[in-house]
């Protein structure tokens, strides 16, 4: 019998085993089959995990880590591990992965396992390096790291969490687990502190430039590692959730309205965009920003956004993954109003279709009973903000109606003869699986739901 000990930290090892490893050792595209096979077992490791009926447990070290494998972690892990592998396998021979991209996987399996504040905060770090050995670096060797907004944003991100630590080992919880600190300590200073790390961790945050750098720079498959890594919601849900009910009405309001109107604000941002990938990148945080709204409400609304997590994740990844596939055939650059590529891939087509009708409340997709959940739970505690919402989610509906009517729709731009360019069969085949998920989570949710009773 395999102790619980050594199945926490097990994905960790093998994670943070390869990553360092390929800091040495380069050997092209075995590697990347390698990572691949490594997010397959990490799959399967926590599917299995997620159906089995009990397993939890808490592994601390003698100095400051804890990691714990509750439930939610399970969940988060899972979805996680999913989405990368729907992604990355189907377009696996026209892809290259860098090196980093294992510790971008390490280090958001740090923050899911983590279980208090200084655990999290060193596998943050991970996630895009300690801020400010970053920034002194970059000045050394004259590179430009988006000015004052990299400062800002990041630095200063830096800065509040450490205050945040500082006064957790002021008040020794520094090393106490999240569920178990008490109401007593979340004071103004500690919520305002944490509220800037939620959301500049988050990427949401309207006029947030890294957004705006990092859909000219970044893969979509790093955007995908990051999503559910960028500390932001994981943050908010282990430290700030547990003790929501005594937080101040003014603190839930800020936190409430901050995400509907960020939402709005990238859908506008994407309406307004030509670029086919950046609108694609500005849909998929428009829909994240929505995340926060359903833990804000109630416990209804709570359970539409767990839900709601793995919609986006699975989704979004989707999407990007099919696009991706598309731009290695034909340039998305040009400024025609329609790319007519449905002719050339009528399957995927199809399924960038289906994929964005379960992100945006289409009914029998996933979304349409996640949006119920979320938007019934705002209307009841806050019912201005609760049509917000609901405004925010037609933004998106729209946005992505014009996404795939410039990419599919239209006279084709490209003087060749049509032909079929879809995937393969076996390609299409993890696409096919992960929406017959997101289709059950539409017609059967109590199957999902009755799972989310943390």
């Amino acid at each position: 019998m395999i102790s619980r000990q050594i199945l926490i930290i097990t994905p960790l090892f093998f994670a943070f085993g390869s990553a360092i490893i390929s800091s040495f050792y380069t050997v092209g595209k075995n590697w990347q089959n390698f990572v691949l096979g490594l997010i397959g077992v990490l799959v399967l490791f926590y599917l299995g995990l997620f159906f089995t009926p009990s397993i939890a447990g808490t592994f601390s070290t003698p100095s400051f880590l804890e990691f714990s494998m509750d439930k939610f972690t399970v969940f988060i892990g899972a979805i996680f591990f999913v989405s990368l592998f729907t992604g990355l396998y189907p377009i696996r021979n026209k892809i290259s992965l860098s090196p980093s991209f294992l510790y971008f996987i390490a280090g958001g399996l740090g923050i899911i396992l983590s279980n208090n504040l200084s655990t999290f905060f060193v596998f943050w770090t991970f996630q895009r390096g300690i801020p400010f050995v970053r920034f002194i670096k970059d000045i050394r060797h004259g590179r430009t790291t988006g000015g004052g907004t990299y400062v800002v944003q990041h630095f200063l991100t830096a800065i509040c969490f450490l205050i945040i630590l500082y006064l957790a080992w002021q008040s020794g919880f520094l090393f106490t687990p999240f569920a178990e600190i008490p109401a007593s300590f979340f004071t103004w200073p500690v919520l305002l502190f944490a509220f800037i790390v939620i959301y500049e961790s988050h990427g949401i945050f309207p006029f947030h430039s890294w957004i705006h750098d990092l859909v000219g720079k970044l893969p979509w498959y790093e955007i995908s590692s990051i999503f559910l890594a960028r500390a932001g919601i994981l943050l908010f849900v282990k430290f700030l959730l547990p003790t929501f009910n005594q937080d101040p009405d003014a603190f839930k309001l800020l936190l409430l309205t901050l995400s509907i109107f960020s939402s709005i604000y990238w859908s506008y941002r994407g309406i307004l965009e030509q670029d086919v990938s950046k609108t694609t990148t500005y849909f998929y945080v428009a829909q994240s920003s929505l995340l926060l709204t359903g833990l804000q409400a109630d416990l209804t609304a709570a359970h539409g956004a767990y839900l709601h997590m793995m919609v986006i994740s699975l989704s979004g990844t989707a999407l990007w993954s099919l696009l991706s596939y598309v731009q290695h055939s034909f340039s998305l650059k040009r400024s025609n109003q329609f790319y007519g590529l449905a002719q050339y891939y009528p399957k995927l087509a199809t399924l960038f279709c289906l994929f964005g009708f379960c992100m945006i409340g289409v009914p029998l997709g996933a979304s349409f009973v996640v949006e119920d959940l979320v938007i019934t739970g705002l209307l009841e505690k806050q019912p201005y903000l609760g049509l917000g919402h609901i405004f925010a989610t037609c933004l998106n509906g729209i946005l992505f109606f014009l996404i795939f009517t410039k990419l599919f729709l239209g006279q084709s731009a490209y003087k060749q003869q049509v032909k079929n360019m879809d995937m393969p069969v076996k390609e299409i085949l993890p696409y096919v699986g992960v929406l017959l998920i997101l289709f059950l989570i539409g017609i059967f949710p109590h199957l999902f739901l009755e799972k989310i009773n943390w």
